[in-house]
């Protein structure tokens, strides 16, 4: 049986546009983890975040992560902060074969600035630096637990990364 393939990035990388588009290719199931968590908990990301809170958040993604790791044969597009909690990306990682989509932060700048759907960005003073300030937190552990990376910026072709990332998994699998 195929093993995952498990998308991990910084919010706006393009995990879940790659990652519908890698399962089709790849004729693989796609979840992507944030959509997972808003269909069980019958509320969106934004709403989670500003009626329960962070940690409330963060339990019940350990919660859900633990259900998908569970999953064969899957494309998975995680959730930005996902790799902030060993515990989530060690249960994934085991699972199946790591995908650093490691993006440029003027590209994450540019595609997050257009919506304000990201709880821990809307109502920061300094997008920019609020957005360099959590990848730097995050960074240690996308590189610890990535198998190999793919290199985004905002002149990336979808279609070029879903090719990169197949060859990558082919070989991996």
């Amino acid at each position: 049986m195929k093993q995952n393939l498990i998308l991990i990035g910084f919010m706006g990388s393009g995990k879940s546009t790659v990652g519908r588009e890698l399962a089709k290719v790849l004729e693989m199931n796609f979840v992507d983890t944030d959509h997972y968590i808003e269909n069980k908990e019958k509320m969106n990301i934004k709403e989670i975040f500003s009626l329960k809170g962070e940690e409330y958040f963060r339990e019940i993604e350990a919660k859900y992560v633990k259900e998908i790791s569970k999953m064969n044969n899957t494309v998975i597009s995680t959730g930005g902060g996902v790799v902030a909690f060993d515990a989530n990306i060690r249960l994934l990682k085991e699972s199946g074969f790591v995908i650093y989509l490691d993006c440029t932060i003027d590209c994450i700048y540019n595609r997050v600035s257009r919506r304000n759907t990201r709880p821990l960005l809307n109502d920061v003073e300094d997008l920019y630096s609020r957005i360099v300030e959590l990848l730097n937190e995050r960074l240690d552990n996308y590189k610890k637990y990535m198998d190999n990376k793919v290199y985004i910026d905002s002149n990336t072709n979808i279609w070029d990364t879903v090719d990169k990332i197949k060859k990558l998994y082919i070989k991996f699998d």
